[in-house]
């Protein structure tokens, strides 16, 4: 695969020889980039923090360099973070999100405020513009953000619209293009599981240690009403099969939100067999839901791919990394 290096959305060089590179791409966070090569002047022409690494359709920014000599061998190391960590580059001392604004709405004026147009022209990163796809989800309640970065707050609104959120290098344009990015669930056809005989290697796990199925939403007494404790969540279980905590002064969806939060832990490793049964980027892509099963422990799993890493050396190896349940899959070849 052939690594660009572009400077001010300007071509300036190509990698085609290396001895290997590893990259990732995430639906709500940022990749990062580690490439190995010999070739000394591609190195010295390489600008750390100036110069972007392109691969495919994922670009980088070059923000380390290492050089490393041994008696066979004298070896260039360059590292860096996907751009949309660029997002993390401005602080926000709070952020409202009103009832029925959507949340790709939100993110957008997240975004104008803080890089397009902000009062402070300083802060403005020239060629930043955004792309608005019309994601219908709108927020039910007020939300107030405290003081965080703005990739910080983009990741719980994204979130809450069920979509992710991306930073595009556009070459063709020479513009930064913030958008976000809608998700498929296709767990009812791209299926991962022993039966299948597409997986091996397989590694499972369960915690509960800190999973809670009920929730009492605490109201202070007033003067005209008295104290009160509301119960959401799975109300019909009993016993040992019952656990609770106590949320106090809190909206219902809030609650409700967390109460997800502290649900079972399942989590999976599986070696995804090579075969053309399903292509990622094709069949599935970054941030779909897809279903994982194993005869032995009856698990059948469905969560969003929330990162997607690539490894070239000899072979090339793909894992991929569910969200809240921290597996990941390898695809090797």
């Amino acid at each position: 695969m052939r690594v660009d290096i572009y400077s001010d959305f300007t071509l300036k060089d190509i990698l085609q020889s290396y001895s290997s590179i590893q990259f990732s791409e995430c639906i709500r966070d940022v990749g990062d980039i580690q490439l190995s090569f010999t070739d000394n002047e591609v190195y010295k022409n390489i600008k750390v923090t100036e110069d972007v690494l392109v691969v495919g359709n994922n670009a980088y920014l070059a923000e380390n360099k290492h050089k490393t000599d041994s008696k066979d061998l004298r070896k260039y190391e360059i590292t860096g973070r996907h751009i949309t960590s660029v997002l993390s580059w401005r602080c926000v001392k709070g952020f409202e999100v009103p009832v029925g604004e959507t949340y790709e709405d939100a993110c957008i004026r997240l975004v104008q405020e803080n890089f397009i147009s902000p009062p402070d022209k300083k802060r403005t990163i020239p060629n930043f513009t955004f792309k608005r796809l019309g994601l219908s989800q709108k927020n039910t309640v007020k939300r107030i953000y405290e003081a965080n970065d703005c990739l910080s707050i983009l990741k719980f609104i994204s979130k809450l619209g069920g979509f992710g959120f991306w930073l595009e290098y556009d070459i063709q344009e020479k513009k930064l293009v913030f958008c976000c990015v809608p998700v498929s669930d296709r767990s009812s056809t791209v299926i991962f599981g022993d039966k299948f005989n597409n997986i091996s290697e397989t590694d499972i796990y369960e915690e509960t240690s800190d999973y809670k199925n009920v929730a009492y939403l605490y109201t202070e007494p007033t003067e005209t009403e008295e104290e009160s404790y509301t119960a959401y969540g799975e109300t019909d279980a009993e016993g040992l099969l019952r656990r609770e905590y106590v949320e106090k002064g809190s909206f219902v969806e809030d609650l409700l939100e967390g109460l997800k939060e502290k649900s079972k832990t399942t989590g999976a490793e599986f070696v995804i067999l090579n075969s053309e049964q399903y292509q990622y980027n094709k069949d599935y892509f970054l941030g779909d839901t897809v279903l994982l099963t194993d005869t032995d422990s009856g698990l059948a799993l469905a969560k969003p791919i929330e990162k997607v890493t690539h490894f070239y050396e000899k072979t090339y190896e793909m894992e991929i990394t569910y969200g809240d349940t921290i597996p990941t899959i390898f695809t090797k070849k």
